[in-house]
């Protein structure tokens, strides 16, 4: 009898509020409610906590510089670089793989889903494989380790070799895009599968709005308003600025930057869940923002988000924005799923608003984005990767 996994470990709470958690929810489905622990190698778990059918099974133990004490005495910004210290990042690992050690209870092999945001859980399974059997699966859904610098990836030389084993040593390696993929089998010889968010279900193809020349573009935008998001919001603000075009930003964000409410931009705020289909629906465009700052090019290189699969479900065109090397721009190309523009310049912005205006491309690229979620970008493909990476665990015991 299948009685699940033994534990789940990473830096990322099993959230259903944000994305990588709502990721593990509807890719791993009934098996995530299966595991029997949830060990936490940081604080994400305690400011957002997981679903409250999870909750009960955490472990986690936090390191003093991520005491919100230490942080006012300290400051934020000082408590944050001790943490990231080597010697406080394997103390922290050392102590949480021991309290984990005493839970986990008496089995003398164990399998584990390994969710590595950082160090701190790549190092805690290291501790905790040094006690105890264990089989895992290690799905890397962002990569922080890896910085991009003088026109090169780089890891910081006492991470780099427990990272690889980590990948080598894992039953099935799961990845978050192509790019990924390809990068790990050069950079550190290890076969690995694709798995990223999808959509819930697709939705019921909408018919395209022909009147957009009359009516004006209306773009629509549902997400974060962060980092990876600001420059291409920005961009496309400016590009706002004499078309016959808006753009209505949807965010949890408590307020958008002067530089992106600008006329023509509206901010709506919080939007329900159950409200976001049918509202993304009265868009002719849905805003796919991928940025282009080189501090942030292990996202964009590496990642594929989990908005791409919902934007591309809701049967509006999406209008990619981010640079020729991203993951999500490369992939919506190749599948010629979405209208992707890689400059955030206002003159290649501007020419892309003129595209809606032409049906017959706009269906074309309806079409294309509902057969990849019928094959590939929907819950039940991913589902399916996830399962054959479980079940060859399950063999491999």
């Amino acid at each position: 009898m299948d009685t699940g996994l033994d534990f789940y470990l990473s830096e990322m709470s099993a959230s259903e509020k944000h994305g990588g958690g709502l990721t593990l929810h509807r890719v791993l489905g009934d098996d995530l409610k299966k595991i029997r622990y949830f060990i936490h190698a940081n604080r994400f778990a305690d400011d957002m906590a997981p679903a409250a059918d999870l909750a009960g099974k955490c472990i986690s133990k936090h390191s003093v510089w991520e005491n919100d004490g230490v942080r006012r005495i300290t400051g934020r910004t000082f408590a944050a670089k001790m943490r990231r210290k080597p010697s406080v990042i394997k103390k922290q690992a050392a102590e949480l793989a021991k309290l984990a050690d005493k839970q986990l209870g008496a089995k003398k092999e164990l399998k584990a889903l390994i969710c590595p945001q950082g160090a701190d859980a790549i190092c805690t399974l290291a501790e905790l494989r040094q006690r105890r059997n264990i089989k895992y699966i290690t799905w890397v859904m962002d990569d922080h380790l890896v910085k991009y610098v003088d026109g090169s990836w780089k890891y910081d030389g006492w991470i780099e070799p427990i990272f690889a084993r980590h990948l080598q040593q894992a039953d099935q390696v799961l990845v978050i895009s192509p790019a990924m993929q390809a990068f790990y089998k050069e950079r550190f010889g290890v076969e690995s599968t694709v798995v990223f968010g999808p959509a819930d279900d697709a939705a019921s193809a909408v018919e395209f709005k022909t009147s957009v020349a009359a009516e004006g573009l209306k773009i629509g935008y549902f997400g974060a308003v962060a980092r990876w998001q600001k420059d291409v919001l920005a961009a496309v603000a400016q590009s706002v600025q004499g078309a016959n075009c808006s753009l209505d930003i949807y965010s949890a964000a408590e307020a958008v930057p002067g530089d992106i409410l600008l006329p023509g931009v509206n901010f709506k705020g919080r939007i329900a869940a159950d409200k976001v289909l049918p509202t993304m629906q009265q868009y002719h465009a849905i805003l796919l923002p991928i940025g282009f700052a080189d501090g942030l090019r292990n996202m964009s290189q590496f990642n594929i988000a989990t908005k791409m699969s919902e934007s591309l479900a809701c049967g509006v065109p999406v209008l990619a924005i981010g640079p020729p090397y991203a993951a999500m721009t490369d992939y919506l190309k190749t599948h010629d799923a979405a209208l992707v523009v890689e400059r955030a310049d206002a003159k290649s912005i501007r020419a892309a608003f003129e595209v809606f205006a032409d049906g017959q491309q706009i269906n074309k690229i309806l079409n294309n984005a509902a057969k990849l979620v019928a094959s590939e970008t929907g819950t039940a493909a991913m589902h399916g990767k996830w399962r054959a990476a479980y079940q060859h665990l399950i063999q491999s015991l």
